[in-house]
């Protein structure tokens, strides 16, 4: 048992008066409420929690008998024998406790039991349930940071920085997830399905071009979703010609396929054009989804889309998108090789020859050619994987895709780096209104990134490295992130030489001779040029131009041999010009808001109204100070309390709370400030000094592969003048500062956090109004 003059000196070290903080039967109180505070606050001083054990009403159903006690009173009994029961019981039969009844429209103190059954620590009073709660700033927070894709223990983490330390916190982590699973289920409580027609009814309120479609099957359960907002379909009359196209995003709590329509921008990044979660991945749900995105993008459908090898994709494009060039992603082709090849003998060799046949073909003939001696040569004919390949190789092979634009795009690695975007804060358990949230923060922040790159492009400029006139024109017409492109093939001009001319009455033909590495040996290719002097067009057989849209460096060498000093409008593309105001840059992202109730909606508008006037009062000391007045002020009109010690005076039997005013601390007159605290001397390691960077361990295994079994065991010695310089720096006196122990003492306290105390009380005085 624990004594009552012990728990008072433990709980009330600091005040002078212990007995007013202790209940007595000579209390009396205005309101249940009062009672209830002064012995929850008594109990969280103490180290224990409290609940209502009884409570009795009269005939007009009010409450006048009330009895509080510890929450480890009473006795658990459990139908599980002792020996089996792996569940930790909380209660110890602890007889503490107070009694309160109602006389006179007054609240008496009955009984008073102070001795407690068990232990009591107050250093972990804010640890039991009954004593944590999470204030209005935390909620706020909490929400908000959901909302924008923050996990919960991320979001705990800064709070806990926030408060300074676990032991200011008033809650715990599992406090903040149970918080926000029941703010999520909030949001749904009448169904999934229905608050996402609500959200997106929300959206088309906001903007009625925003465009979204449910398919529901008999049992009116979702099947299949597509939406897109305003700026999206704004933005597909600019680069809706060229569209990646993937599903193999699963992770949401019906495991719906995500499926995002993924463009470019006149920056190169990659731009949302529409998204789509899907029930299963056939032909049908294929053929839903790209109606509806053509009736979104008013009939006008890609001239080009990339895709994955999904044969029930490929067959809705042929339907919905006839006239669409299609093409397969380059890239996960090409990554099934060691899974197709690895347990052959010559694998290393079949890999090489497959990469040199698919990258270094320039013709149809070159490949099907080069096609043919790799099967011969490694006896693969019969591969029924690679005939498949070379059936369809008119939707993959390079060299018969080169001649039709695809802003560069070979690959679905766009709509995959989408997927990645959600990873951060999407799992197993989101639902389809949370997905759909986060699908409009992420276009939130591609729009962001656009209108930086647009900022940037606008209002710096990137240097020419030469003194080309062309390379001027594309300076002035092309963003940034093209501008660098094409600065790229100006520099690889270097490795191009012309090894023959033949020069026609309308023609002139260049042979183009460039130098490239392969697999670590210079190899030669040749390309053949194309120009007309009357109308100062040209042509390269490597189709960059026509692939990329950005003039090759082959052209940019006949342009400079035939004295060319402006190319013609044709190549510098509008789509690439950072001088058009776009219209899809006007319309503001959709992205939702938080559904706040009213009173987190006065706490919001508080909080900036306070954070003005604290960024303002800080600016002096005397403006700080005078506010700092005034917050108490209200502090005390309100019933805020900066701490949990609080002065309760018994005046006349009655129960007064008078807030503690903070005494002033003394500090030593030594501080922080006064000690001259300087850098720790760097230590000398052992061995030679380190001269390269430190490298990853794939960087590692890497080189370690390409060197084989050859390692080299010899070591340099540390020169003796090298050392001899190292030790001479150290200075004595720094030598003699840094052998001295200093040891300084925190003299600063985590100061109370009166003002989120003091907003929520405000708030609740508005609730009682």
């Amino acid at each position: 048992m624990v004594l009552v003059d012990e728990m008072n000196e433990a709980c009330n070290t600091e005040e002078e008066n212990s007995l007013s903080l202790v209940p007595s039967l000579d209390m009396s109180f205005d309101t249940m409420e009062d009672a209830k505070k002064f012995y929850h606050e008594y109990g969280k001083r103490c180290g224990f929690g409290i609940r209502t054990r009884t409570s009795k009403k009269d005939r007009n159903n009010i409450v006048y008998y009330l009895r509080l006690v510890c929450s480890r009173e009473g006795k658990y009994v459990s139908s599980v024998r002792p020996e089996v029961k792996t569940l930790p019981s909380q209660t110890n039969e602890c007889p503490a406790g107070i009694t309160i009844a109602r006389k006179n429209e007054k609240w008496f103190v009955r009984t008073v039991v102070l001795d407690h059954s068990h232990d009591l620590c107050p250093q972990t009073s804010n640890l039991i349930r009954g004593n944590r709660q999470l204030n209005m700033h935390a909620k706020h927070t909490l929400e908000v940071n959901d909302d924008a894709g923050v996990r919960i223990n991320k979001s705990f983490l800064s709070m806990v920085s926030e408060a300074g330390g676990y032991e200011n916190m008033q809650f715990v982590e599992r406090d903040a997830r149970n918080f926000i699973g029941q703010h999520r289920r909030s949001l749904c409580k009448e169904g999934d399905g229905q608050a996402l027609l609500r959200h997106f009814s929300k959206m088309r309120d906001q903007n009625n071009e925003f465009f979204y479609d449910i398919e529901m099957d008999e049992d009116n359960r979702i099947t299949n979703v597509f939406w897109a907002d305003a700026r999206s379909r704004a933005a597909s009359e600019e680069f809706g010609d060229v569209v990646s196209f993937d599903t193999t995003y699963l992770t949401n709590k019906y495991d719906m396929p995500f499926a995002p329509f993924v463009g470019v921008n006149h920056h190169g990044q990659s731009i949302l054009l529409g998204c789509g979660l899907l029930s299963s991945e056939d032909t049908n749900s294929f053929i839903w989804l790209f109606n509806c995105w053509l009736r979104c993008m008013g009939n006008k459908a890609p001239n080009s889309i990339v895709t994955d090898q999904c044969k029930a994709m490929a067959n809705a494009i042929e339907e919905v998108f006839p006239n669409t060039k299609h093409r397969w992603c380059l890239w996960h082709i090409m990554k099934k090789i060691p899974e197709k090849f690895q347990g052959y003998k010559n694998y290393v060799g079949i890999k090489s020859d497959i990469k040199a046949v698919v990258y270094e073909s320039a013709t149809a003939i070159d490949f099907e050619t080069g096609w043919k001696r790799l099967l011969t040569t490694h006896f693969l004919e019969s591969n029924d994987w690679l005939c498949n390949l070379y059936e369809e190789r008119a939707k993959w092979v390079p060299c018969y895709l080169k001649n039709h634009f695809w802003a560069g795009m070979s690959t679905t690695q766009r709509s995959e780096g989408m997927n990645a975007f959600f990873d951060g804060f999407i799992n197993s358990t989101t639902t389809l209104q949370q997905f759909v949230i986060q699908y409009d923060n992420a276009l939130k922040v591609k729009a962001q990134k656009e209108l930086e790159a647009d900022f940037a492009s606008l209002n710096t400029t990137v240097a020419c490295g030469s003194q080309s006139p062309i390379e001027r024109q594309f300076q002035v017409e092309y963003t940034h992130a093209k501008f660098e492109e094409v600065q790229n093939e100006f520099r690889s001009r270097m490795n191009c030489f012309i090894k023959e001319t033949l020069k026609e009455s309308i023609l002139n033909t260049y042979t183009i001779k460039e130098e490239c590495m392969w697999e670590g040996k210079c190899v030669p290719k040749y390309y053949h040029v194309q120009f007309d002097p009357v109308l100062k067009e040209i042509t390269c057989s490597c189709l960059l131009f026509e692939f990329r849209g950005i003039i090759c460096r082959h052209s940019l060498l006949v342009l400079g041999q035939e004295d060319v000093h402006h190319v013609p409008s044709k190549y510098v593309l509008s789509r690439w010009s950072k001088n058009i105001r776009r219209k899809h840059t006007l319309i503001r992202a959709a992205y939702s808001s938080l559904q706040l109730d009213p009173k987190m909606q006065r706490y919001q508008t508080l909080c900036k109204q306070f954070y003005n006037l604290a960024e303002a009062a800080c600016e002096s000391e005397c403006a700080s100070d005078q506010l700092e007045k005034d917050l108490k002020c209200l502090a005390q009109k309100f019933g805020v309390t900066s701490s949990l010690k609080n002065n309760i005076v018994s005046e006349g039997g009655q129960l007064r709370y008078e807030n503690a005013v903070p005494q002033n601390t003394s500090y030593n007159t030594c501080g922080s400030s006064d000690v001259l605290v300087r850098s720790p001397v760097a230590v000398k390691r052992k061995g030679r000094p380190r001269t390269n960077r430190l490298k990853s361990t794939v960087e590692r295994r890497c080189q370690k592969k390409s060197k084989g079994s050859k390692r080299n065991s010899s070591t340099t010695p540390l020169e003796p003048n090298v050392a001899t310089a190292f030790n001479g720096a150290q200075n004595p006196q720094d030598m003699e500062s840094a052998s001295q122990t200093i040891q300084i003492s925190q003299l600063s306290e985590v100061a109370p956090n009166g003002f989120m105390s003091l907003l929520s009380a405000v708030h609740n005085t508005f609730e009682n109004i």
